[in-house]
């Protein structure tokens, strides 16, 4: 059920929400301290998130809601998901097990031709949604947090 998806899904991606940066260092979860790198060390939790999409089609087993987990905000050409799901159910949770990065970020779309397979990007025309907090950029979420994030998104934003 995860998979990686190839890096065209994220240029796509980041060239749909020109608010995200299109620029990432090369691995997202190291830190740079003094001119050391150190690696974050995370006890591995769970990620839930609720899906709502709200656009024109119907969520069922040939038009599902996909899901992917990145580990920062700033979605670019370099960046890629470390976790995907997908849901045939509108506002079912999506559950991510194991997942040791500090933080995630949390994108999906809506494969209303019913032709993804997660072997590539999703088509263009593809209804996407990011999980934002109420101050409209992307909210991160902390893998074992018990609350469940909730991305609603629409047809307004679609894959270019």
């Amino acid at each position: 059920m995860k998979q990686i998806v190839p890096i065209a899904f994220v240029v796509m991606i980041a060239a749909t929400a020109p608010h995200l940066s299109t620029v990432l260092a090369a691995a997202a979860s190291a830190r740079v301290a003094s001119g050391a790198v150190a690696l974050a060390k995370v006890a591995a939790g769970s990620v839930k998130v609720t899906l709502n999409y709200k656009g024109k089609g119907t969520v069922d087993g040939s038009h599902r809601v996909w899901v992917w987990l990145f580990t920062s905000p700033d979605i670019g050409p370099t960046s890629m998901p470390i976790a995907e799901l997908t849901l045939d159910k509108n506002g079912d949770v999506a559950t991510f097990e194991g997942i040791s990065a500090e933080r995630v970020w949390i994108v999906a779309a809506f494969d209303e031709q019913g032709v993804m397979s997660g072997q590539g990007p999703p088509p263009s025309g593809t209804p996407v949604g990011i999980y934002i907090g109420s101050d409209g950029i992307p909210k991160g979420v902390a893998p074992g947090d018990a609350a469940t994030a909730v991305l609603t998104f629409d047809d307004s934003q679609r894959m270019p």
